[in-house]
């Protein structure tokens, strides 16, 4: 009975340790007193079943010691709080223990390390998919709509904010706009090559010149050229417009890894 108790109650231990340190990631704060949350609910988690409470009984208590457990491990400070980090605690509940289940149904009754790497696999892929939702809220809130005219030409991309974009022409002294040699394709209707090659080409386009954009370490040159109209447009704002804007053609492939084709100066935000 002795080696059961404790058997039950590492794998609880463990799995309510995996399921705190996710429901944190989630809301991106650091869980206090998770120790005590753990313990709490793993003998809540032993002792329950002794009794053989009717399932209704159990649903509550479940609930109340969810309840518990947040007001122990988060900063709780209004009932929005709470709800947020009571649902993310019970969410992810289901989660750990739905994988464990499954996993036993498949393959019979697991050792105790197999369930520990099973609820560590879970909360490695939980927290690799909020890492990867997070970093898109990110961008979401840095990107807006763009068109760009140039000549007869008007072009409609994703554009980013980019704070790490203050390349200015040292001519005019004007911000340059980065886009990517595919949104650069779209507007010229020429690939970049043709011009990269034979730099006097660059004539061809309004006001088209190359920029040094090397460092003390290398050197670099990009080419730009002027747009007729740059026009910015945010959700629940009203759209800016920028009149002969400075495009510089990027040779980086930023366009994957953001979904824009387009690097907004920091001014222009």
């Amino acid at each position: 009975m002795e080696i059961v108790i404790e058997y039950a109650l590492v794998v609880n231990m463990v799995i309510n340790y995996f399921i705190i340190k996710s429901c944190a990631k989630l809301f991106k704060v650091k869980p206090k007193w998770w120790f005590v949350s753990c313990l709490f609910a793993s003998i809540m988690a032993i002792v329950m079943p002794l009794f053989n409470f009717p399932v209704l009984v159990q649903i509550i208590a479940t609930v109340l010691v969810g309840i518990i457990m947040t007001s122990i491990s988060f900063p709780v400070k209004t009932f929005k709080d709470f709800f947020f980090y009571g649902f993310g605690l019970i969410f992810l509940t289901f989660v750990f223990g739905g994988a464990c289940y499954m996993i036993n149904g498949w393959f019979g009754s697991l050792s105790t390390f197999l369930i520990c790497l099973i609820s560590a696999v879970v909360y490695f892929f939980v927290s690799l998919l909020l890492g990867k939702l997070s970093k898109k809220r990110i961008i979401d809130s840095f990107t807006c709509s763009v068109q760009i005219k140039c000549k007869d030409k008007v072009v409609e991309e994703i554009g980013y904010f980019d704070t790490g974009n203050v390349l200015y022409d040292p001519i005019t002294s004007a911000p340059i706009v980065l886009i990517s040699k595919e949104v650069f394709q779209k507007i010229v209707g020429e690939d970049y090559l043709y011009f990269l090659l034979k730099k006097e080409k660059a004539k061809k386009l309004p006001y088209g010149h190359f920029v040094n954009v090397g460092s003390a370490l290398s050197s670099g040159e990009m080419l730009v050229f002027m747009a007729d109209r740059l026009t910015i447009s945010e959700k629940g704002q009203h759209a800016k417009i920028f009149k002969n804007t400075l495009l510089g053609l990027s040779m980086a492939d930023f366009s994957r890894n953001l979904n824009s084709g387009v690097l907004l100066h920091s001014s222009l935000a």
